[in-house]
């Protein structure tokens, strides 16, 4: 990386990227995800040669991150929230690079990191997930109304994107408008798979195990990379046995 990205080399691990997972062609085809991201600009900026330097630094800290690639986008990519792209790539828009102390930053980065875990060990996870109290849901058992109105979120369309807590309750990060004007206009709501009805609140058990109000609840892979990044954890041994595979 020099001075941010080279804008070809970028371009080429973008377009390898959509290769494999099609994230983009999958927004642009649906109303809302498309409306969601009018205003984002999804290429290559440049950050100062301190930052990147400083970015480096902090990502050589993080042995999950070894074979990963960083790719700097324009601040108003993905609404500025960083993501992973298939099969090893951590896009970061770079407010989030020039806005974030150096806590903060590396926290950031061990959350993209296990992101890439859960991409390269789908298996583990599940497994991990499952053990949680999670159940895999069919995208079929899902009404297609409120599937068409979810926000789609790179780090977990793939391999499994709806899971159930202890069997029956669903988190979807719903759209709040069929024109939204941003990522972040969404709520999460519980779809209960017996009886159809969406919940404002989730399950009481779910709050005993994971807090009244948890950063990104729509998914089991999102708690959980929250987690492991919050306890500081970087490399895959450590990450195995907080799992409880090792």
């Amino acid at each position: 990386m020099e001075d941010g990205n080279s804008p070809n080399i970028v371009h080429d691990a973008l377009n390898r990227a959509e290769a494999l997972d099609r994230y983009r062609v999958a927004c642009a085809v649906s109303p809302p995800n498309a409306a969601a991201r009018r205003t984002s600009h999804y290429t290559p900026f440049f950050v100062s040669r301190p930052e990147v330097e400083r970015l480096l630094g902090l990502a050589d800290q993080i042995p999950l991150l070894a074979e990963a690639d960083i790719l700097v986008l324009h601040p108003s990519a993905e609404n500025g929230f960083p993501h992973t792209r298939a099969p090893n790539l951590v896009c970061l828009p770079a407010s989030v690079i020039t806005n974030s102390t150096d806590a903060a930053l590396a926290d950031t980065l061990r959350h993209e990191a296990i992101h890439l875990h859960q991409r390269a060990n789908p298996i583990l996870w599940s497994a991990a997930t499952a053990r949680e109290g999670w159940r895999a849901i069919p995208e079929a058992q899902i009404p297609l109304r409120f599937r068409e109105q979810c926000r789609i979120n790179p780090d977990t369309m793939s391999p499994q994107p709806f899971w159930a807590w202890e069997t029956y309750h669903v988190p979807l990060p719903l759209f709040t408008s069929d024109n939204p004007s941003s990522l972040a206009d969404i709520q999460i709501k519980w779809f209960d798979l017996r009886s159809g009805v969406l919940h404002s609140s989730p399950p009481f058990s779910f709050e005993e195990r994971y807090g009244s109000d948890p950063p990104q609840p729509e998914h089991p892979w999102e708690l959980l990379a929250v987690e492991a990044a919050t306890d500081g954890i970087t490399t895959d041994a450590a990450l195995r046995r907080k799992l409880g595979f090792q």
